[in-house]
């Protein structure tokens, strides 16, 4: 495959006419930021002020109430007015560059990086893709997923999107009475790829955290997970628990090749990956608490800094394919 330009300075000679009109957009949108926030505070200033006048001139009257009926009013109108400056003048403008910023600076990125290779932001996995993982257990109430990328790189083809998934719980507080809270399943990177064999069954990758936990006595709890895999290289049972539906299948597939290629790869993404193969994919997950591809209106568009970021994030999914060797056909996989 020829090389393929991942430098931000290059990129952005590239980029040029469109970065150049984003970035007067963006003056303008942040003078408007500006003004708005001064009116924010002008009118949090104002109503405080009063507040404070109504409260000073109240002291020593025997009915304090009176001065509740002037205040209460007083603070809702400000917050009102400020709720509404900030969504017409701040927070719809923001979100609105932003989005604008994707689709133009990261698309365009991404179509001279991997030109296979289509990125669509306000789109993600969908939750049956994430269900069908089969990587996590508990029930998905909420569930978000953007910034999807998906196309080719050579002949493999690939799918990947940040994702959202939580469950839904309540529990009793300490007055007794019933509240909901949210608990995260998993939150990072999702990805979906072509794998280069034919298989029949299903194999699923966890983080060993009994074993290394607790040693043999870790080890002996895992078999009552049922399916159990044991391969023969110590450093790989030791940083995955393997299960499977084929014994000899799962063997075919993790080769002692791949094996050391998933090594590199949990080294490379953090010790908290899980990966399930099935119906001759990989499906990989990648915790990430940060919220990625999202640029910052504060820096100027063509931020060689914020553009290399954004490229440094695409391109260590990219070199999946790469590092797990799936460009190589084996046998009759085309």
């Amino acid at each position: 495959m020829p090389s393929l330009p991942t430098d931000a300075s290059t990129l952005a000679v590239e980029l040029a006419p469109t970065i150049n009109a984003l970035e007067e957009g963006r003056m303008v949108t942040l003078n408007k930021i500006r003004s708005a926030w001064k009116k924010i505070g002008i009118a949090t200033a104002l109503a405080l002020g009063i507040a404070l006048i109504v409260f000073i001139t109240s002291q020593g009257q025997s009915d304090s109430s009176n001065a509740l009926v002037i205040i209460i009013p007083i603070a809702a109108i400000a917050l009102i007015y400020s709720m509404v400056i900030y969504s017409q003048s701040i927070g719809g403008p923001t979100a609105s560059y932003r989005s604008y910023y994707k689709s133009q600076i990261i698309g365009g990125m991404t179509r001279l990086i991997q030109p296979d290779i289509d990125y669509m932001p306000s789109r993600g996995l969908s939750e049956s893709n994430f269900r069908s993982m089969n990587l996590y257990n508990g029930d998905i109430d909420r569930f978000h997923g953007e910034d999807l990328f998906t196309g080719k790189i050579g002949k493999t083809a690939i799918t990947f999107s940040e994702v959202h998934a939580e469950d839904k719980r309540t529990r009793r507080n300490s007055k007794g009475k019933s509240e909901t809270y949210w608990v995260t399943i998993f939150k990072g990177l999702a990805v979906i790829v072509d794998f280069n064999k034919h298989f029949r069954s299903w194999v699923t990758l966890h983080p060993d955290t009994a074993e290394s936990s607790f040693g043999w006595l870790g080890r002996k709890l895992q078999q009552l997970g049922g399916d159990l895999v044991r391969l023969e290289n110590p450093d790989f049972e030791q940083a995955f628990v393997v299960r499977g539906g084929d014994q000899v299948e799962a063997r075919y597939l993790l080769t002692p090749e791949m094996q050391e290629r998933l090594l590199n790869l949990r080294q490379h993404f953090g010790d908290g990956i899980r990966l399930a193969m099935h119906n001759s994919q990989l499906h990989l997950t990648i915790p990430n608490s940060n919220n990625w591809f999202e640029p910052d209106i504060r820096r100027p568009a063509g931020d060689p800094s914020q553009m290399q970021l954004f490229i440094q994030q695409m391109t260590s999914i990219f070199h999946i394919v790469e590092l797990l060797d799936l460009n190589t056909r084996i046998w009759t996989k085309k």
